[in-house]
């Protein structure tokens, strides 16, 4: 069942996004600049949002009583990420 409703979005996407100038910047193997931008800033939202839903899970868990062990490490990943990119980024521009 869940297979033949992905099958079905995916046909509609394929087909129907054709004529979409989002899905083409989306899907274009080297975007235009404000394509790039978009992208960028939407692996920005995702990344807030992934990150702020881990660290509540964390704090829930811990109000809980439990140790909140698996979250933590998402939100330690995270953080060591981001800082790891910042440095990158900092001595690369």
């Amino acid at each position: 069942m869940t297979f033949g409703i992905l099958a079905v979005c995916s046909l509609a996407l394929v087909l129907l996004g054709r004529r979409s100038e989002t899905y083409q910047g989306l899907t274009e193997k080297e975007p235009d600049e404000r394509f790039a931008r978009i992208a960028g800033r939407a692996w920005v939202g995702t990344g807030v949002v992934l990150t702020v839903g881990n660290l509540s899970a964390f704090i829930g868990e811990l109000a809980s009583g439990r140790s909140g062990d698996p979250y933590f490490w998402f939100v330690a990943t995270a953080a060591i990420t981001y800082v790891a990119f910042v440095v990158f980024w900092s001595r690369h521009t």
